[in-house]
């Protein structure tokens, strides 16, 4: 009789160990192995690129670390990326045509709530604007820039990277509006003083 009465308490002290069991095991997947395939698939991809000769491999060649499922790891692998991207649209010589394609190809994986992405999402249309000029090009990247000051506005990143951004504009308004937001939390910078001085 003894025995029946202690049966569900044996089931459920089973039910609970299984239960850990299922839970450890999940954890491992999806903690360690999940964005450490992602991670190697990332590694592989960047050291694939000597051997890409057309946008369509180097895209083919970055989404088997894009597309593998992790809950970790996109933040990450976008923002090395970007800024790879970043290092190859400001070479001198580098083609209008595959700029676009690699910032528009990177873009939609640039988290728009963590300011590294915004700003450098900012930098790489900044730089597309200062090479070609074209005006959507910079509305692109004062957008992004707004962003990331709207996320944070006290980051020197952000207001240094704005006032830069300006400054090759000629706004002279904005210039002085991010000097005076900069000179507030550093009050003395003199390179900044001596830009709202001009």
């Amino acid at each position: 009789m003894e025995f029946y009465t202690n049966m569900p308490k044996l089931f459920l002290k089973q039910f609970i160990i299984v239960a850990i069991i299922i839970l450890a095991v999940l954890s491992i997947v999806f903690g360690s192995y999940l964005p450490l395939v992602k991670s190697r698939r990332f590694i592989s991809a960047l050291r694939s690129v000597s051997s890409i000769r057309t946008i369509d491999q180097f895209k083919g060649n970055f989404d088997q670390a894009f597309k593998f499922y992790s809950p970790v790891g996109d933040e990450e692998i976008a923002k090395f990326l970007s800024s790879n991207i970043l290092q190859i649209i400001s070479q001198e010589n580098q083609s209008e045509a595959v700029s676009r394609v690699l910032v528009a190809y990177i873009e939609p994986y640039l988290f728009q709530d963590n300011v590294r992405h915004l700003i450098v999402a900012g930098q790489m249309y900044e730089i597309l604007w200062g090479k070609y000029g074209r005006e959507e090009d910079f509305q692109k990247a004062e957008n992004y820039f707004q962003k990331a000051f709207t996320i944070g506005p006290k980051l020197p990143p952000v207001l240094y990277g704005m006032l830069n951004f300006y400054q090759m504009k000629g706004d002279t308004p904005k210039v002085k509006e991010i000097s005076e937001i900069i000179l507030q939390y550093w009050p003395d910078d003199e390179t900044v003083k001596k830009i709202i001085q001009i």
